[in-house]
């Protein structure tokens, strides 16, 4: 049996302007969510920075850091790091800091990252859904 087919079409009147303005309110949802993710490490950079261990030259303080960026997926991200970058030989930047979160064979653990994202967590989950819901509803999605 032969198919039949139909075809129809459809004339929207302003569709270029429909495009732009979703366009427009993806460049703002983008901007704010990036915004956000920056809160949020802030958050557990400042409780990251009340427990590091400071030795004689408050060094570790020193090496903290909060690096925020794009991945290769287009998805954002932020990281808050502590002591030394591979190929870093600064003396701002100490090396032994990792043996302060996981010890070693003469010295015990004594964590203060993962403490502080512990304690961040609730905070940074707040901020994350409430500051979501509002872009969403400010920007009518």
């Amino acid at each position: 049996m032969a198919r039949r087919t139909t075809r129809s079409n459809i004339r929207v009147d302003g569709a270029e302007e429909i495009i732009r303005q979703i366009k427009r309110a993806n460049a703002e949802i983008t901007k704010e969510i990036r915004d956000l993710i920056s809160q949020a490490a802030e958050i557990v950079f400042r409780e990251a920075d009340s427990r590091v261990p400071i030795g004689e030259t408050g060094k570790t303080r020193f090496s903290l850091e909060i690096n925020i960026g794009t991945s290769k997926k287009g998805n954002f991200y932020a990281n808050v790091t502590v002591g030394a970058r591979r190929g870093d030989v600064s003396a701002s930047a100490p090396f032994y800091v990792t043996f302060y979160e996981y010890g070693s064979s003469h010295q015990p653990p004594r964590p203060f990252m993962r403490p502080s994202m512990d304690k961040s967590r609730a905070k940074v989950r707040k901020l994350l859904i409430e500051g979501v819901k509002a872009v969403v509803e400010r920007v009518g999605v």
